[in-house]
């Protein structure tokens, strides 16, 4: 017995089969082509409609991120160069409160983590190196305070798109999901009404593709060995 693909198959796979199902139908023709259009046809142009917004959504979220990861790129190399210097200027100490204070544990402390809240993390440090009193940081303190505000406003400007694209992608996958079970509802349906017009198991699953990776019905146990 054949088997329709069931709801818990992949988007891509449940579209693969509704297409083929149509191509099947269209080249027949007459009473077998107007059944299929009527069940899969209309969900079928909608999935090929999400399937091309759902790509491009993809690319523009894609650039979205590339440039955010590149503008955090040059943020985690501007904090590095800064803590550096500051120690540096305080004479390379093998522990400082003064240091402690102004970058807490050091560069990973503001460069892992989300990019995106990155920016908000780096206006702390820059606030920070601000409120230095250390005597061999003071006069230079702006100057590495504003290069950390700078990098944190490319960075922030960067990430502000991705919150957008990032809802974009997850509403059009959601759609794709909900798209593919209707086609899966579809297609089982249709099965009932090929068979109604009469049509074998076989000549059913020749429109309709077989779903070759159903489990096999389990076999029933063997019975027991007559008594002695």
């Amino acid at each position: 017995m054949g088997n329709v693909l069931p709801r818990s198959s992949s988007p891509e796979r449940i579209k693969g089969a509704t297409a083929k199902t149509l191509l099947v139908a269209r080249a027949r023709g007459g009473e077998t082509q107007t059944i299929v259009e009527g069940r899969v046809g209309d969900v079928a142009t909608a999935l090929d409609d999400n399937e091309q917004k759902l790509n491009q959504a993809h690319a523009i979220d894609d650039a979205a991120h590339a440039a955010l990861m590149a503008r955090d790129d040059e943020s985690d190399q501007e904090i590095g160069a800064v803590c550096d210097e500051m120690w540096n200027a305080m004479g390379r100490p093998a522990r400082s409160v003064d240091y402690d204070i102004t970058v807490n544990t050091g560069k990973n402390f503001w460069t892992e983590g989300d990019p995106a809240k990155q920016p908000h993390l780096m206006a702390v440090l820059a606030a920070n190196i601000r409120a230095t009193k250390h005597p061999k940081l003071v006069a230079r303190k702006e100057d590495w305070a504003t290069r950390i505000d700078q990098k944190a406003a490319a960075q922030a400007e960067a990430a502000r798109p991705t919150d957008a694209t990032g809802a974009q992608v997850s509403a059009l996958t959601m759609q794709r999901r909900m798209l593919a079970d209707s086609a899966q509802l579809g297609l089982t349906r249709l099965k009932r009404d090929l068979k109604n017009l009469g049509m074998t198991e076989a000549q059913v699953h020749e429109i309709i593709p077989d779903d070759q990776t159903a489990s096999p019905a389990t076999p029933p146990p063997p019975a027991p060995a007559p008594q002695q």
